[in-house]
């Protein structure tokens, strides 16, 4: 992992004044980026554009710095994340003619745009934000991995483009405005986070995943390199599911072994992170290091970790996060740099911080879940899948047997109000007592800014499409990176592999929930080499007990935030923030699980109105 900033100076006439205005701001740029690179910093300037880069190394410790170029110096390359197919391309290269002078990945997608122009992003397998600049035809590609691991944030002004791999960096540039887009707003209420390619400030954009941006000629363009065009194949049975699962995601895993530091695998005992682990320990060819963690009584799942270890021989080490929410919790909401209020990033952070002890690189589960059915909320979106009036011995057959039936009524509007009302923490119908004034229109949003095209015949395929489209990359990917990155750490999913995930898209639905049971299909792959009782445990959500937090270690720093008269008031309806208050005041009625969770939200919100707004 590494972070990258990149100022490129579009008039010539003023690149003699940019020079000593990139001298002034760029150091400063990169220091806000220096948890994300600890072991190097540089910058470097190819004609109009400045290359400035934090490096956290874990491939080519000794030769890797980068920029990194081709043989004549005229193309520039700059990576946050890592590719993992870059040895198979490398030697690919080399039988074509290209000379390298590094043994690191990054060096690859110089030649790569050599060879393939501005197609080298679809040739990549791994996670990225890189940057390529061509000083002979002055063209600037930035390309995003296709699920958005990485990220690669962007202003655009007459003079100049600036991007970079946080928005704190952003800010470090003269004239960047912190006006609050109201829409983003609005959508951070409905979703806990600001989905791409929108941000909090106007005029800052996120490059969407599975896309590059193109500057040339004076003009920027956007361009999507990955429409995997996926159907969902509804004649393939549970073997073929099931194997071709298997033998994928051993691939994706053995692909993400390969690292110069030290590296371990996140156990946390439940399917995805185990799944990870027994592939690990089968293709590895060493003993694989686990790293169980334990943060309290509530979230400790050590003991299902311990029965995977000793079923895959791992060497493993049982870790207990040290420190509290009250340490952690400013530390987490100073780095994130936009309203984020998935509540389980403190953990995350505590996690990482831990693992960070011991190794620098960790493969985790991420990405399981979505792409295999594993949320119970999934059931209930299945119960669509034969219409609002189709019998239940229909629905019971579809769910069986992972076939669709033809008489079924599928998809619809109805099936993707059902979701959002699933996803939704302030709901549609709600946006507007608590953003007064508010008139945008959120749907519009989400059908416009779908990146990833999934078919809208089949209640359960719109459930994971928009999971896939705005809750991973934008909630679930940001959260990991963020606080991993804070730790300094570098996270690994072999889940997120594309070609794992064009298999997902193309196994039918029903088959991921066969029987009423979520990722049965996964459960079966791995039915040989990890215990029944871990296979078949319910699900344990990474979640965070925010309402003992915030009427324990964090209740006076939550009185101070959500005080009388506190910044949020200025944006949400001062009567319902009041009421939020004393409704956690008198602790949420049994199942009532928006409450702690909108209560976390303003909390998020105050502390980011007061630090960067």
């Amino acid at each position: 992992m590494c972070g990258i900033v990149t100022v490129y100076a579009r008039d010539p006439a003023r690149r003699a004044v940019d020079e000593a205005l990139v001298a002034a701001h760029l150091p400063a740029m990169l220091a806000t980026m220096g948890h994300r690179g600890p072991d190097e910093s540089t910058s470097h300037r190819s004609g109009p554009a400045w290359l400035g880069h934090a490096r956290l190394s874990i491939i080519d410790l000794a030769t890797g710095t980068q920029p990194v170029h081709n043989e004549t110096g005229s193309v520039a390359t700059i990576l946050n994340g890592e590719i993992y197919n870059y040895r198979e391309l490398r030697e690919d290269l080399r039988r074509r003619g290209h000379v390298f002078t590094t043994a690191s990945d990054t060096e690859v997608i110089c030649h790569l745009y050599e060879e393939h122009g501005e197609d080298l992003f679809r040739h990549l397998n791994g996670m990225f934000a890189a940057v390529v600049y061509d000083r002979e035809r002055d063209i600037l590609l930035a390309g995003r991995d296709r699920l958005g691991e990485k990220p690669i944030l962007y202003v655009e002004t007459p003079e100049h483009l600036v991007l970079a791999s946080e928005l704190k960096t952003l800010l470090e540039w003269p004239g960047v405005g912190r006006e609050v887009d109201p829409q983003a707003l609005a959508l951070y209420l409905n979703m806990m986070c600001v989905p791409e390619p929108l941000c909090i400030f106007k005029g800052v954009t996120k490059l969407q995943p599975a896309h590059y941006l193109r500057l040339a000629g004076g003009r920027l363009t956007t361009h999507r390199y990955w429409q995997p065009g996926v159907r969902v194949d509804w004649d393939m049975d549970a073997a073929t599911a099931r194997e071709r699962t298997r033998d994928l995601l051993r691939d994706a895993v053995r692909m993400r072994l390969v690292a110069d530091v030290p590296l371990g695998v996140f156990l946390s005992g439940g399917i995805d992170s185990s799944a990870v682990t027994a592939l690990a320990a089968e293709t590895a060819g060493t003993r694989v290091r686990t790293f169980s963690i334990g943060l309290a009584d509530e979230m400790d799942e050590r003991p299902f970790a311990r029965m995977v270890a000793e079923r895959c021989g791992t060497d493993h080490a049982e870790l207990f996060a040290q420190g509290d929410v009250a340490e952690a919790f400013p530390l987490v909401m100073d780095y994130f740099d936009e309203p984020f209020a998935d509540s389980s990033c403190v953990p995350t952070f505590l996690v990482a911080r831990e693992a960070r002890q011991h190794v620098k690189v960790a493969l985790t589960g991420d990405g399981g879940d979505e792409l295999f059915g594993g949320y119970t909320t999934y059931l209930s979106q299945a119960r669509l899948r034969g219409g609002r009036v189709a019998s239940r011995l229909a629905r019971l057959a579809e769910d069986l047997t992972g076939r669709r039936l033809p008489y079924s009524r599928r998809g619809g509007a109805w099936a993707f109000e059902h979701w959002r009302e699933m996803r939704s923490m302030v709901t549609f119908a709600e946006l507007g007592r608590w953003l007064p004034g508010f008139d945008g229109d959120l749907r519009r949003f989400y059908r416009e800014q779908a990146w990833l095209d999934l078919p809208a015949d089949d209640p359960l395929s719109i459930a994971f499409g928009h999971d896939l489209n705005f809750y991973l990359p934008a909630d679930l990917l940001k959260k990991v990176d963020m606080a991993a990155m804070l730790a300094s750490l570098e996270c690994r999913a072999p889940f997120l592999d594309h070609r794992l995930v064009e298999l997902s898209l193309a196994i039918p639905p029903g088959l991921k929930l066969a029987g009423g049971s979520p990722k049965r299909v996964l459960k079966d792959a791995l039915a040989d080499c990890l215990p029944t009782a871990v296979l078949e445990r319910p699900k344990h959500g990474f979640g965070a007990p925010v309402t003992n937090w915030v009427r324990g270690p964090l209740r006076e720093v939550a009185a101070d935030l959500l005080r009388p008269g506190c910044r949020c008031e200025s944006w949400v309806e001062p009567g319902l923030v009041r009421a939020l208050v004393a409704a956690m005041e008198r602790g949420p009625a049994p199942g009532d699980w928006r409450l702690p969770q909108q209560y976390w939200m303003l909390l998020s919100l105050e502390w980011w109105l007061r630090r960067y707004a």
